[in-house]
């Protein structure tokens, strides 16, 4: 066994994942459904080759005398199990399997295989936040679909090894060590941050806590709104990310007033030595909006896009420093703050592609509440696919259909006349049923 020191995002993690109950919110899933003579032995070799190249998913985390480290197993595997399928519906009772806990001193990842119908699979990844992140699932996307190709006779796979270990990767960072520049800015970037009072769709009586259920509700941006999206970004020299968010961020000042903090993922992988590492290199920052009402959408947008680039250069500040190292206040990390609306974009989703067959991901929604609405939104073809996972005990499936309502009401109004005021936004999303 080889041990490091966890990196910053794994220690946050598995720090909060011990206070935790089960099902952990930290609990990941990546689902495909395979349609087609699935060869499940070179599935199983192929899925093993996965894990020898990926030092994490050999990998258990504990605490060492030194603090929380993960400890690499040089043989260590990922069974495959292979079961039949337990009945229901797809979603629901994939969503169950991927509540199972895992043990992380041991490993942080299960493979399970579901023979559904004849000619019919369900692969299920069950992972742990600490060993993975969107990028490490494109380089599964990539990786398994070649490894298997070779394993069928096809080419072969010719993957380089990866550069480092993500603990040697935990081992540099530590000693670079976070930049009294960097704590500076986030100091006077959350300072008087305002906790959100109220979350959309329409005031009403929250709980005073945040329990672990949650459940999924889905929506889509069609083509023609996504075309419209794109324009009006570029128009206002843009991303679609950032016009999004900041309709995200009306809706929560509509109720709550012009100072809302919306939480937003950014990478850290930046060096090429980590382009090809599997685990967790990805952290959440809040992105803080001004929504005056007296302003226009497109001075709004702005303004979050200066703020999302300056967010940008000061990223190597940890999730966990914010409240530990920035500020007086360790609310910024609460349930107040960042723990309430999150939005994350998927502009270029990966595909598995397998010879012979037809692979479908199945997005499957989270094992319990990581925040109060967590919100994706996945490119697909012109338009995008979009759901969020909501805390059960701030939002029935009504009101949660009404959230993303409203948020496509004003991505609509936003994407037609950018100049629209914030004002007009408001009444808009009130009017919306």
């Amino acid at each position: 066994m080889r041990a490091f020191p966890q990196t910053w995002e794994q220690e946050a993690l598995w720090i909060a994942d011990r206070f935790l109950g089960d099902p952990s919110p930290f609990l990941e899933t990546w689902a495909q459904r395979i349609l087609g003579p699935l060869d499940v032995p070179a599935l199983e070799r192929a899925l093993a080759a996965v894990v020898a190249r990926h030092a994490v998913l050999r990998s258990g985390f504990d605490l060492g005398d030194d603090g929380p480290e993960q400890r690499v197993d040089p043989v260590g595997t990922v069974p495959l199990e292979r079961l039949p399928w337990p009945g229901g519906e797809l979603h629901p009772t994939l969503r169950r399997a991927g509540q199972r806990p895992l043990d992380l001193t041991r490993s942080p990842a299960r493979f399970t295989l579901y023979d559904r119908a004849p000619d019919e699979h369900v692969l299920l990844l069950q992972i742990h936040h600490v060993a993975v992140d969107d990028a490490s699932l494109v380089l599964l996307d990539q990786e398994l679909s070649a490894l298997y190709t070779e394993e069928t006779g096809g080419p072969p796979a010719g993957l380089e090894p990866p550069a480092l270990l993500l603990g040697e990767h935990a081992v540099r960072a530590r000693a670079a060590g976070v930049a009294p520049a960097d704590l500076a800015f986030w100091a006077d970037f959350l300072a008087g941050a305002t906790p959100l009072a109220q979350l959309p769709p329409r005031p009403r009586p929250l709980a005073a806590r945040r329990g672990s259920g949650c459940d999924t509700v889905r929506t889509t941006v069609p083509a023609p709104l996504g075309d419209a999206v794109r324009a009006a970004a570029r128009a206002l020299r843009t991303t679609p990310h950032v016009l999004m968010s900041t309709c995200t961020a009306v809706t929560a000042a509509a109720l709550n007033g012009e100072d809302v903090v919306i939480g937003t993922p950014v990478s850290r992988r930046g060096e090429p030595d980590l382009d090809g590492v599997f685990g967790c290199l990805t952290d959440l920052l809040p992105v803080r909006h001004r929504v005056p009402a007296d302003a226009t959408f497109a001075a709004v947008c702005a303004a979050a896009k200066r703020g999302s680039l300056e967010v940008l250069r000061h990223r190597n500040v940890p999730y966990a420093r914010l409240g530990g190292g920035v500020g007086r206040t360790r609310g910024v990390l609460s349930g107040a703050h960042l723990s309430r609306i999150c939005l994350v974009l998927d502009q270029s989703p990966s595909r598995l592609e397998l010879p012979g067959l037809r692979c479908e991901r199945v997005h499957v929604g989270g094992a319990a509440a990581k925040f109060d609405w967590l919100q994706y939104v996945v490119a697909d073809g012109d338009g995008w696919d979009v759901r969020a996972d909501y805390a059960l005990d701030f939002f029935t499936a009504d009101e949660a259909a009404l959230v993303l309502r409203q948020w496509l009401t004003a991505l609509a109004v936003a994407a037609d006349d950018p100049e629209v005021p914030v004002r007009d936004l408001f009444d808009r999303l009130a009017e919306t049923a």
